[in-house]
């Protein structure tokens, strides 16, 4: 048996068929069809939610991977823009360029802005009809 919670990997219906089997009908035998068999298909489903189960832990893993890469090239991207400020004093060009540049205050700043309509304002006509009702 596989290293892995069956139950969870397993849907309702199966684990429900599976159980009768276990019980009511475990000397039933149908051709290429009893408990051993569903049993063995059973171990099949937690066999591949065992190669889920790993690969998720590996994307996590490749996930903070690059997050950490990423903290460390922000630090590095800050020191380089220093750097390019000081090389850049008398180049007005260069200058606006670099000052151009922002460096977002916290991730969800980096992110894009939701589409859609901005949400509807109320005017003072909408305060008073709404106080009003």
């Amino acid at each position: 048996m596989p290293n892995v919670n069956l139950s969870g990997a397993l849907t309702p219906f199966s684990r429900e068929v599976l159980e009768l089997y276990a019980s009511e009908l475990a000397s039933v035998r149908f051709p290429d069809l009893d408990l051993p068999a569903l049993q063995a298909l059973a171990a099949e489903v937690g066999d591949a939610q065992g190669e889920v189960d790993d690969l998720e832990a590996q994307l996590l893993e490749a996930r903070q991977r690059v997050a950490e890469r990423n903290a460390t090239l922000k630090a590095r991207a800050e020191r380089a823009l220093a750097y390019a400020r000081i090389y850049a004093e008398g180049n007005t060009t260069l200058s606006e360029r670099i000052d151009a540049i922002r460096k977002p205050a916290n991730p969800s700043e980096a992110a894009p802005k939701k589409r859609g309509r901005p949400p509807k304002q109320q005017t003072q006509l909408d305060v008073l009809d709404n106080a009003a009702e």
